[in-house]
């Protein structure tokens, strides 16, 4: 798609872009790391910096679709009432497929309680179509300021309390009421190659077979998930893997043909690790984990963003 024709609310075309950060660890006496996967989706513009939030103390997020009420991004303020879509989404970089944009919810630190998170400016983003693949020359500028949390653990969940402030100012009424619907996907896209057939010298191809395993290891926790009637975390999991081979076929269809949109797509990976939330206590998480880090490594070296 290079029609001159906004693709959806919020993207730009050809701006100018942020510097991202490199695929690195940050690292503070006392605070838990930030991982190379989690550091990518921040711009070097600004510092990065832990942040301790104490008692009273307020962030909020928006979410619906494959995005739920807790989760690791956050922002200061909440959409004001004449704040369109496309504000939202072009200063926090959100594709439309990530997240629905339908619900808001305020966190409130607790009493007697403190939560440690990582603040900075977000980086920009490829405009991503509804087959995670990049629209060429469209962008989503990013700029605004998130907050990451590690919300599946005891810290984060006893040290806070979820308020839920109904739909945001450009949700239809008809979206918010669906928002929970937790769907599993219908069908499961496969990999247009065998795996045995990718060259893992090749890195294009090389990355394709680590998007395959990565889409693999959701769809186990997914098929795990859903097995203990946990239909709400295992549907984005599995729509998330499908995202993933769509993406992967792409990738296959454009290397050799069009490394400039492979590229993009390519680069639009670093910032999986704030797409997809695993809870480390969810089964076969580990597997998943480590499988996201290596996708996240895998398109930062190919997009020369390594410390």
């Amino acid at each position: 798609m290079t029609n001159d024709l906004m693709p959806f609310p919020g993207a730009k075309k050809n701006p100018m872009l942020l510097i991202g950060m490199p695929h690195i660890a940050l690292k503070a006496p006392s605070y838990f790391d930030l991982t190379p996967d989690q550091t990518v989706t921040y711009s070097a513009a600004q510092k990065v910096t832990p942040t301790t939030l104490t008692a009273g103390q307020k962030l909020y997020r928006v979410y619906g679709g494959p995005a739920k009420a807790a989760g690791g991004f956050w922002a200061p303020s909440a959409p004001g009432a004449n704040e369109s879509e496309g504000d939202w989404r072009g200063s926090n970089a959100v594709e439309p497929q990530w997240n629905a944009g339908t619900h808001v919810v305020e966190m409130t630190v607790n009493a007697g309680q403190h939560v440690q998170t990582w603040m900075g400016e977000i980086e920009s983003q490829p405009a991503l179509d509804n087959q995670n693949d990049a629209i060429k020359d469209w962008w989503l500028v990013g700029g605004g300021t998130q907050y990451f949390f590690q919300f599946w653990t005891p810290a984060f969940k006893n040290g806070v309390t979820l308020k839920p402030m109904g739909g945001t100012p450009w949700a239809d009424p008809r979206a918010v009421a669906a928002v929970t619907s937790g769907q599993m996907p219908q069908n499961t896209l496969n990999l247009d190659a065998k795996a045995t057939d990718l060259n893992p010298q090749e890195p294009i191809e090389a990355h394709v077979a680590a998007v395959e395993t990565l889409a693999t290891a959701l769809r186990a926790a997914a098929q795990s998930l859903q097995s203990q009637n946990d239909a709400d975390d295992a549907a984005p999991l599995a729509e998330a893997a499908n995202n993933l081979i769509a993406t992967a076929n792409q990738l296959l269809k454009d290397h050799g043909s069009d490394e400039e949109a492979a590229a993009l797509r390519v680069r639009s990976q670093l910032s999986l690790g704030r797409v997809i939330d695993i809870d480390p206590a969810w089964p076969q998480a580990q597997q998943a984990i480590a499988a996201l880090g290596s996708v996240v490594r895998s398109a930062a070296v190919i997009s020369n963003r390594t410390g």
